[in-house]
């Protein structure tokens, strides 16, 4: 049992594991058909192939096919090496031999294998790069925002008005007396969707455009699902807050086809400095520091996050500040609030003895929604948007909202923590993957690779089958053979009611559960180290300055903890596609929320759905507006497009952005801009929704196929949606401007009132 143990600890056996993994997905997934017609065109020469035009059409090799293939044979020969009758067979591998490059490149393998476990040990006293092994986590537990970010939010309004950098009067075109004033800033965020490759560069491009237009100037928070989250990931650490070096990359990337999970990803990860770390070491962290096991989706995150983030300029290389999520915080937020704050989205599902659980309610029907509701909104009774009843939601003893209503629970992951609103529990970003018992962490160790966090927030492939039926059930036409047969199947899963069991072997990634203990009174507060503000030295005088106190009246009171010592976290894309979740958060008081979904089904009444069922899920009353705004201009009107463009460009017009106004239940007005990604005029023939190479299940895209949704996705926001997206902005500006001055009036009118009364009152004093 021991010597077991020690295997499945060792990196050699980890890195089999991957090999293994690797060489089915190259088997069955590695290129597309397209990239292997491509090879085979190049191998046989096929541009140099004579075509017969007959009735059955003959294809005849040109003379130099052949004798190309005669001189690659000849060589073939001459390599084989001669022995003389009688003498030992002594044969020297050719410096290009297979078998010498396979044995070379194992015996590298092998020796950066063996350092694995030396530069873990390394990390563990490397105090410089992981200042967190001298700090206790406790857990914050309330359903306020984290005192920081409530900072932030002060210092990113200040930057957008005019005591900043004007980013909004510049946006808006404001005349030049214009003086925008923090307290009339729209808190805007921008949300991605899920969708694979699709909404990785799709939303890629959306930020290239909102740049270019100054929109990225005047966001608050940065929200993404899924695919978008594998942009936000590597925008805000390997690009630099550069989004033309990352879409470069992008294309650099593609140029390679091949698959992320592919041996030949694996090797090109494997042969670059340190390669074999950034991948294997993360895993043996994983597996040595706790009781918690690896499973495959483990390994799917280091793979795909590495073989991503891995530059493929000359000597460029991994690093491990850049799977450190907790340091982007003091490089683009915390001192200067130059970016938007950075949120990645999972869920999971709610314990059954969970506070308010509902287990057939959840608001997705893109992917990954419990089958009832899937059946429901499959229904066309159902398809209109249900209101929320306008009654007050419970509270606890703290008056806080419990929200407990869904069968999943959204856990949002910023660079300052990591948490969920539903249980109104968080826990510092550098903490997570320790052992927390009652709230507080039992040990020290360096950050969990964001590798691995990564992973959990794109583990598409570890939903439920019933999710996958669900997302063919809201693309199919009602009515088709398909749609009934898999109607039967969710029914009657439903009726076995398997709707808590996951039904597919490929499991979620785990890890300590943060929010595990034993329910008894908390230990009086104890100070807790809450963010790294400095990414590139950790000294006394930061560290000081890096601690934060758990609020007094909170923890002395009696928590419930969850009884289960795991937490299985998902791609959020199982219960929404688009984060509107955690952006619509009555603690942030966004103003507006611009959604760009790259989903399969845009162009379905199951999109627009989507919305209605998270606003029935947050309590808001939600109700189509954009009539109120003038729609974008058509190009057609200019005389540049062809018929084609124009056809399309006439269809969509209406749906490139879609306004929805809501109402919280404090009276707070919430907007929605709707962005969904659809064809345009730039490219008239492509369909990002029904394109076979843009599926959200393929991950092997031409450079050219990259290209041609990057300038579809920008066109989609600078061409049609920007027009909206700023008569909303405008409007929620003048809106709280208004709101503003007119309180200012009252409130002097109601001074003024009173020093009036004050004084009358003196007189008749003295009279008296």
């Amino acid at each position: 049992m021991v010597v077991l143990r020690s295997l499945r600890q060792s990196s050699t056996y980890l890195y089999l594991k991957a090999y293994c993994l690797c060489a089915l997905v190259s088997l069955f997934k590695a290129t597309p058909v397209s990239s292997g017609i491509e090879h085979a065109r190049s191998q046989l020469h096929l541009d140099k192939i004579q075509e017969f035009a007959s009735r059955n059409a003959q294809i005849a090799f040109v003379r130099e096919a052949l004798a190309a293939k005669r001189r690659r044979l000849e060589r073939t020969r001459k390599s084989i090496p001669t022995v003389e009758p009688g003498k030992r067979r002594s044969v020297t591998l050719n410096s290009s031999s297979p078998v010498r490059t396979t044995v070379e490149r194992w015996y590298h393998r092998t020796a950066d294998l063996t350092q694995v476990k030396h530069l873990l040990r390394r990390d563990d006293s490397d105090y410089k790069v992981y200042p967190e092994l001298k700090w206790d986590a406790t857990v914050r537990c309330s359903s306020d925002l984290h005192r920081e970010e409530k900072e932030f939010i002060d210092l990113r309004k200040r930057r957008i008005s005019s005591q900043g950098e004007d980013s909004l009067h510049k946006f808006l075109g404001f005349p030049p007396d214009e003086v925008v004033d923090p307290r009339d800033v729209p808190l805007v965020s921008l949300g991605g969707s899920g969708g694979g490759y699709r909404a990785m560069y799709g939303f890629g491009a959306f930020i290239l455009a909102s740049k270019k237009l100054h929109l990225w100037d005047c966001i608050t928070w940065v929200a993404g699902v899924s695919g978008s989250c594998w942009t936000l990931g590597a925008y805000y650490t390997i690009a630099g807050h550069d989004i033309g070096k990352l879409m470069r990359h992008y294309v650099t990337v593609a140029h390679e086809l091949a698959h992320p999970m592919s041996l030949y990803a694996l090797n090109v990860v494997a042969r670059s400095s340190k390669g074999v770390y950034f991948l294997i070491g993360p895993l043996l962290r994983k597996v040595e520091c706790s009781i918690i096991g690896l499973g495959i989706m483990d390994l799917y995150a280091t793979l795909i996050t590495t073989y991503q983030f891995l530059s493929r300029q000359p000597g460029m290389r991994l690093s491990r500040a850049t799977f450190q999520f907790s340091k982007v915080w003091g490089r683009s937020c915390a001192k200067t609030a130059a970016e938007p704050m950075p949120i990645l989205t999972a869920v999971r599902r709610a314990p059954k003895d969970a506070e308010g659980v509902k287990p057939h309610r959840d608001s997705s029907i893109s992917k990954g929604q419990p089958p009832d509701r899937s059946l429901l909104q499959h229904d066309a009774d159902c398809l209109n948007a249900r209101l929320v009843r306008e009654q007050e939601r419970p509270k606890d003893e703290r008056g806080n909202i419990i929200r407990h209503d869904g069968l999943f629970q959204w856990f949002e992951i910023s660079p300052l923590e990591i948490g969920c609103v539903d249980i109104q529990k968080y826990i510092p970003t550098w903490s997570w993957g320790r052992t927390f018992v009652s709230g507080h962490s039992s040990d020290r160790r360096p950050e969990q690779s964001f590798a691995l966090l990564l992973g959990q927030c794109t583990s598409a492939p570890a939903g439920p089958l019933t999710g996958y039926i669900s997302a063919l059930l809201a693309s199919l036409p009602k009515g088709t053979m398909m749609s009934r047969a898999l109607f039967a199947v969710n029914r009657f899963i439903r009726q076995k009611k398997w709707e808590r069991l996951w039904v597919n072997p490929i499991r979620a990634g785990h890890d300590p559960n943060p929010f595990y203990g034993l329910n008894f009174p908390l230990n009086h507060n104890r100070e807790a180290i809450g963010v790294d503000s400095s990414w590139d030295s950790a000294g006394d005088e930061s560290i000081a300055s890096e601690r934060s106190t758990t609020p007094k009246d909170e923890p002395t009171k009696t928590q419930k903890w969850e009884a289960q010592g795991r937490v299985r976290l998902m791609d959020s894309g199982m219960s929404n596609n688009l984060p509107n979740h955690v952006l619509a958060r009555e603690e942030r008081s966004a103003d507006v929320i611009i959604s760009f979904d790259a989903s399969s089904d845009v162009q379905t009444h199951s999109a627009v759905q989507r919305i209605h069922n998270f606003a029935e899920d947050s309590g808001i009353h939600l109700e189509d507006r954009t009539d109120l705004f003038e729609l974008p201009r058509s190009r057609s009107e200019e005389g540049v497009l062809g018929p084609a463009a124009a056809h399309i460009e006439s269809h969509h017009l209406q749906q490139y952005a879609q306004v929805f106004r809501g109402r919280r239940q404090n009276g707070q007005v919430l907007y929605i801009v709707y962005c969904p990604l659809l064809p345009n005029a730039v490219n008239p023939h492509y369909n990002p929704s029904k394109a076979a190479f843009s599926s959200s299940y393929n991950l092997v895209w031409t450079p050219e196929q990259v290209s041609t949704l990057l300038s579809t996705a920008e066109s989609n926001l600078s061409d049609y949606a920007i027009t909206v997206i700023q008569q909303v902005m405008r409007k929620v500006y003048m809106d709280k401007k208004a709101q503003r001055l007119d309180l200012g009036q009252r409130s002097q009118h109601t001074i003024g009132h009173a020093s009036y009364q004050g004084l009358g009152h003196q007189r008749y004093s003295a009279a008296g």
